[in-house]
């Protein structure tokens, strides 16, 4: 909901994104194609579109991404004994790290 908006589209092409109120931030890609533009605060579930277009003028068609501003809950440890494999569940998708004891992960 607060980093701002990345990705990558045609070196040197324009960017267009279009935010769920209609307004838009343009931005020119980089020599790597990457571009970033300022986020305005979105929420989470709101839809956020890009558009590229080359010098030449050719328009791509949009990219779409949906915010996901909610972390995630915590995840859930299956019992443990000595010797099996620490398992669980957690929100698909996401990155599950497991502290020891001793601070290794």
């Amino acid at each position: 909901g607060t980093d701002p908006i990345t990705g990558t589209a045609e070196p040197g092409s324009t960017v267009t994104v279009t935010f769920p109120d209609g307004t838009t931030a343009t931005v020119v890609a980089g020599t790597d194609g990457s571009w970033t533009v300022p986020n305005p605060g979105l929420d989470d579930g709101d839809e956020v579109k890009a558009t590229a277009t080359d010098p030449a003028g050719n328009t791509s068609p949009p990219a779409t991404e949906i915010v996901d501003a909610i972390a995630p809950a915590a995840p859930e440890i299956d019992p443990i004994n000595g010797t099996d494999p620490i398992t669980g569940t957690a929100e698909p998708g996401s990155t599950v790290t497991v502290t020891f004891p001793d601070g290794t992960t």
